[in-house]
């Protein structure tokens, strides 16, 4: 089944739709697809529209709606914040996230990050990594944009979370190499009789986080949790707790 995105409303009485250039191009040219080939465009929201490719060209393809569904989200969210790895891993962490199910994605430019960027390559990345989700729904077949915020500090990205009011809805932990830590597994038992609405992960650079970011995690409520007996690379941790929590949230949902 080809699968295309298609991000704006579409009216309940339509019976086509018009695809953008980008993704007209990318099945026209890339995919080679021909009219009548069964397509499937969804929205990132939950909607999908299936139906056959009725012509125009890689500026501009046609497709019948022929069927229309739309799901709801998930009950219970899982949400990363992961200080950028080096080199071009952040894209991998983007793309396992979004297969995975991540609902939002937080790029952190923490104090022991390899990665600097200004303001133009900040952009550009921001820009890139939405492009590698939307490419990973395709892949994947989920029906689920993550949201995927701009680069922040740890700062200001604990900032942010104050002004929520998720309060005891989101469960915030934080992968830690600290000692004293307890097993993630324990601490999300914990919240069996109450699951969260949110579990939101914390993931340091390949540097970890310093002592002073670890203290402001735990001030902006999250609770540190080891991983395991071995000590992970970046983007393995962010897998890892991203996995973990997916299956958590999987069974508190039976």
């Amino acid at each position: 089944m080809l699968r295309a995105h298609h991000p704006f409303d579409v009216p309940a009485d339509a019976t086509t739709l018009t695809l953008s250039a980008d993704e007209s191009r990318h099945l026209a040219k890339v995919l080679r697809a021909r009219p009548g080939e069964a397509v499937e465009a969804f929205d990132g929201r939950g909607g999908v529209f299936a139906g056959k490719i009725l012509g125009g060209d890689a500026k501009a393809l046609t497709i019948s709606v022929e069927t229309r569904e739309r799901v709801p989200a998930p009950r219970r969210r899982i949400a990363l914040a992961q200080a950028m790895p080096k080199g071009s891993l952040m894209d991998d962490v983007v793309r396992q996230a979004t297969e995975i199910g991540a609902a939002r994605i937080f790029p952190l430019a923490s104090e022991r990050c390899e990665v600097r960027l200004d303001a133009a390559r900040a952009a550009h990345k921001l820009e890139r990594w939405r492009a590698i989700a939307v490419e990973a729904c395709k892949q994947c077949g989920t029906r689920f944009l993550p949201e995927i915020e701009p680069v922040r500090t740890p700062a200001e990205f604990f900032a942010s979370l104050a002004a929520e009011t998720r309060g005891n809805a989101a469960l915030r932990l934080v992968a830690s190499l600290e000692a004293g830590t307890r097993p993630c597994p324990e601490i999300m038992r914990e919240r069996a009789a109450e699951p969260p609405e949110e579990i939101l992960w914390l993931v340091g650079p390949e540097g970890d986080f310093s002592p002073e970011e670890y203290a402001a995690a735990r001030d902006a409520g999250f609770v540190p949790a080891r991983l395991g007996a071995n000590v992970l690379r970046a983007v393995t941790a962010a897998i890892y707790v991203l996995s973990v929590a997916d299956q958590m949230r999987q069974f508190w949902d039976k």
